[in-house]
């Protein structure tokens, strides 16, 4: 017998990393210690005298049954020794425990009836007909043992009776359409859990021999891990093991139609992952990785609540670490879990009934329902989002008197304060929002220097509530005929104008919106301006969008955002489905993003910038695939860059720049491409392209036949203080432009004669570029601030 236990002075040091609801610590088993190992699946057991018991899977490796007559010091009696596997997983029959592994070697078997008397138990590896490792298993009040995931056929549901001899099943049927991943059973109804073919099925099993298919369900993440049913054989609960997995509750009351009542998670946007949850009384107890044990109060399955949870896992957000199983049915009313690096725990719970908010949302003036209103009672991380029928419901554990806030994309907020939340009970409070008056709003793009209208611009304003996208007309004027007040992020951009991005508050009152782009090429893929992504690549193309980020061994491979302080959070990347790293890399050929044409033919000395991402790694063999960046000016192609698994950066955003007169002679049809593909062996291959530009270090372009002999600037160079002369015959409206044609100073009125100009500018070269009369000649003169 061995018992380790952590001396009482850390528990009472580690309980503040730990966050508890309704739950409290009674004992912890360290495996660590014990046999130093991480541990996986477990289950429970009682003896003919009532003394409880965990059965916990050890990866190095084994079965663990440990005594839990004092439950503050678990100790274990009994250790069965088999081979190595991150996966064990235990179920009990009629004195008997059953545990699978996928490290092979059969199907264990370990007679539990000598206890508590003896614990030298009898235990063997009993042998399966044609399969010796499968990945679950579960088994019915009727004694039949259902295999999962075995490596026979398609890895589906092997059906064991135990009744004949416990020791020596005798297999009966099988269900093999599909593999396997976990499931249970209930009378002659098996509940399947499919994982990547992402549904669950319902099973009619009367008949071992024909198992019959009574309806299936896809998932909230496609990926169905786990799942079981409701006391009342109504409703099933599952889990999607995936970065930030749904959980959900579904109506199989008729399982030929069956319908999803909720999909919910614990801590959104913790990007945790739920792995196995259980049905007890109208909860359902879950193992929840790095948050370890959470309790969901599924007595209202539409409206389910978190209710209870102990994170036992010393880490947090994504990641398979953490609370691998749990057992909440021992007599007790004690929880079991194991955390698969910190050991076994014993947990008292306290099963609380939420408080439960719901009701309609509906419309003041035409009493219609209102569609996807935001409800929030203030105070708790109780929310929800009305449906098509303008029903909401959300709830929490915590009783109390709150205030909810309703809101609507145009409608005006309500807030209704004073509601009462009890446990136990449902609160009814419908609400009837005012809609907003719409208004008209306009807006002109111009181009800086000429002052004349952009044709073709686009023009995206988003707001809290409403986003719109709209292009320019041949004046550059645009209108949005429905608009609401509002904070808008705008961002106007055109293939031959530097992209300009800005906040601006906007009513009935706001005057038209006046939007000045300065001539030249920058584009942060905030809006579509016309790049080609091609290629013979069959996952892994290029794609604009805002990235989701994926990661390798705790390294990211996709990016997770784009390059920051530019315009919106849009980029290319190569694949952009997220999931896990190989998911949606490049593979099968090359992928291929090729930029609109370019003219530079007016320029002096250009340069492409631009921000790219590499990552390569994983597969067979050392990296070795490539990101080339080529320039064209519809005669000649060159090679400008190549990133390879070597280059400084790798897996973050890293700037380039490269002047064109190294390579190229300028024309009118110049144009950028990049290229990328995993050749070879294959590897984890993502690329991503961001903020390019393309910028001129020579002086403005003065369009021929103008001069600036009557503007003139002294001193110059300056500390940031010049006097300007202009002899023209009327005022001159000038603005100073940076080397890469971004404007950084208002327009200017200037009179004739002499006029003091004040900038406050880093050192460098500056460009003043001016207009005057009808039609406007152009006058350009360099300014140099020391």
């Amino acid at each position: 017998m061995q018992r380790l236990l952590l001396p009482a002075i850390l528990f009472a040091m580690a309980a503040p990393l730990c966050s508890q609801v309704n739950m409290s610590l009674v004992g912890q088993l360290d495996y660590q210690t014990l046999h130093g190992s991480d541990i996986s699946d477990v289950w429970g057991y009682v003896d003919e005298l009532g003394n409880e018991y965990a059965l916990v899977g050890v990866n190095d490796g084994g079965v663990s049954v440990v005594d839990l007559s004092d439950p503050s010091q678990p100790e274990e009696i009994f250790f069965f020794a088999g081979p190595s596997s991150i996966w064990r997983d235990l179920k009990v029959w009629n004195d008997h425990a059953y545990v699978t592994t996928e490290g092979g070697g059969g199907l264990a078997i370990i007679d539990l009836t000598p206890l508590p008397q003896n614990t030298s138990l009898n235990a063997t590896f009993w042998q399966g007909n044609g399969w010796s490792s499968a990945h679950n298993l579960y088994i019915d009040e009727n004694g039949i043992c259902y295999i999962f995931g075995a490596d026979r056929g398609n890895g589906g549901t092997i059906f064991l009776d135990l009744n004949l001899n416990p020791m020596d099943p005798l297999e009966i049927g099988e269900f093999d359409d599909w593999y396997a991943h976990d499931g249970m059973a209930r009378g002659d109804t098996l509940y399947v859990a499919h994982i990547s073919d992402g549904f669950f099925t319902v099973v009619d099993v009367s008949d071992k021999q024909n198992p019959l298919v009574l309806g299936s369900q896809t998932t909230g993440n496609v990926f169905a891990h786990n799942i079981w049913v409701s006391d009342d054989g109504d409703h099933v609960f599952t889990t999607d093991e995936v970065t930030g997995g749904w959980m959900g509750s579904y109506d199989i009351s008729d399982p030929t139609d069956i319908q999803e009542l909720q999909l919910f998670r614990s801590q959104p946007g913790s990007n945790t992952i739920p792995h196995n949850t259980h049905f007890i009384n109208d909860y359902v107890v879950t193992s929840y990785y790095r948050l370890g044990t959470t309790v969901h109060d599924v007595s209202r399955p539409h409206n389910v609540v978190e209710v209870a949870s102990y994170d036992h896992c010393p880490l947090t957000g994504d990641g398979f670490n953490g609370g691998w199983g749990t057992y909440p049915w021992l007599p007790s009313g004690r929880i079991i879990s194991t955390d698969i690096e910190e050991g076994l725990f014993v947990l008292d719970v306290t099963y609380q009934r939420a408080c439960w908010l719901e009701g309609t949302v509906t419309d003041a003036v035409t009493t219609l329902p209102v569609n996807n209103a935001q409800v929030e009672v203030l105070g708790l991380s109780a929310t929800d989002v009305t449906g098509i029928d303008g029903s909401y419901a959300t709830g929490h554990q915590q009783a109390g008197v709150y205030d909810v806030l309703f809101t609507a994309p145009g409608y005006e907020d309500q807030l209704v304060s004073g509601v009462t939340l009890a446990n136990g009970q449902l609160t009814l409070l419908d609400v009837q929002l005012q809609p907003l008056v719409p208004f008209a709003f306009s807006g002109q793009v111009t181009d800086s220097v000429t002052l004349a209208g952009i044709e073709g611009v686009q023009v995206s304003l988003v707001g809290p509530d409403f986003d719109h996208l709209v292009t320019t007309d041949a004046q550059g004027n645009f209108t949005i005929p429905v608009m609401y007040a509002g904070t808008y992020e705008v961002v106007a951009a055109h293939w031959g104008h530097h992209e300009k991005c800005f906040t601006q508050a906007i009513d009935d009152a706001t005057p038209p919106l006046a939007i000045e782009l300065a001539p030249g090429w920058s584009d942060h893929f905030s809006l579509d301006l016309g790049w080609s992504s091609y290629g013979q690549a069959v996952s892994g193309a290029w794609e604009r969008g805002v990235p989701v980020g994926t990661t390798y061994f705790g390294a990211t491979s996709n990016p997770d955002a784009d390059v920051p302080d530019d315009c919106g959070e849009q980029a290319y990347v190569t694949g952009n489905g997220g999931g896990s790293a190989g998911a949606d890399d490049v593979d099968g050929g090359p992928a291929i993003l090729r930029s609109p044409v370019f003219d530079l033919t007016g320029t002096l000395d250009p340069y492409v910038r631009y921000r790219r991402w590499f990552f390569n790694s994983g597969g067979n063999g050392s990296p070795d695939d490539e990101l080339r960046a080529y320039l064209s000016n519809g005669v000649d192609s060159v090679l400008v860059e190549t990133v390879g698994p070597g280059s400084v950066g790798n897996g973050s955003w890293v700037a380039s720049s490269v002047r064109v007169l190294d390579h190229l002679s300028l024309t009118a049809d110049m144009h950028f491409s990049v290229w990328t593909s995993d050749d070879g062996s294959g590897h984890l291959l993502e690329c991503g392209l961001d903020r390019f530009s393309v910028v001129n270090l020579g002086t403005v372009h003065v369009p021929e036949g103008y001069e600036a002999r009557d503007l003139g600037v002294f001193p110059n160079p300056s500390s940031g203080t010049f006097r300007i002369d202009w002899s023209g015959p009327g005022p001159l409206q000038a603005t100073v432009f940076d080397m890469q044609g971004r404007a950084v100073s208002d327009r200017l009125l200037l009179a004739p004669g002499s006029t003091e100009l004040n900038v406050d500018l880093a050192p460098g070269s500056y460009v003043l570029v001016g207009r005057s009369g009808e039609p406007a000649p152009v006058r350009t003169i360099r300014l140099i601030i020391r």
